[in-house]
């Protein structure tokens, strides 16, 4: 185990942070409460999961989505490593949120996770097993999108790409 406690975040990924956060900083803002209204499966929504979609493809992960509409991106090959008995690693959050949420409330779990990858892959680190960042679909509505039914659900049901939801299990 690496001890990252006195260790500094690289330069590239801080930067990356930055932009990112930059990027939602506006995103569903409303002017007049100051609270963010990014509601699941609205326009807004619609951005977020578009700009998600851009961050894995220009960090050239592998992005697939499940019947939840949760989003999974993939550094490594997580059906090559379930089969060898060594299921990937999954952090992660969400993009919606509650009316008039705050604004680091699901964001900076997903900004958080995509500057993590940055600093791994800058500090030249290798997984021994595959990494996934995860965008749960409507986490913060009554909707099915958060890890308990997506841990609930079968896997025939749940991601239409084939893969179970074990292998990306929350529990």
């Amino acid at each position: 185990m690496v001890d990252m406690s006195s260790r500094q975040a690289p330069d590239g990924a801080t930067v990356a942070f930055r932009r990112m956060w930059r990027d939602l900083e506006s995103v569903g803002l409303d002017a007049t409460t100051g609270g963010y209204r990014r509601y699941a499966w609205t326009r807004t929504d619609h951005d977020l999961r578009e700009w998600f979609a851009g961050e894995c493809a220009a960090r050239g992960l592998d992005l697939t989505s499940d019947l939840m509409g949760n989003q999974w991106a993939w550094w490594g090959d997580p059906d090559a490593a379930v089969t060898g008995g060594d299921p990937g690693v999954v952090i992660g959050s969400h993009l919606d949120s509650v009316p008039d949420g705050g604004a680091f409330d699901g964001p900076l779990g997903v900004v958080s996770s995509l500057a993590a990858l940055d600093a791994l892959r800058e500090s030249g680190f290798r997984p021994s097993r595959p990494i996934g960042i995860v965008n749960f679909g409507d986490e913060e509505g009554p909707g099915s999108g958060s890890p308990a039914p997506a841990r609930a659900s079968s896997p025939a049901r749940c991601p239409p790409t084939g893969r179970a939801p074990s292998r990306t299990s929350t529990a």
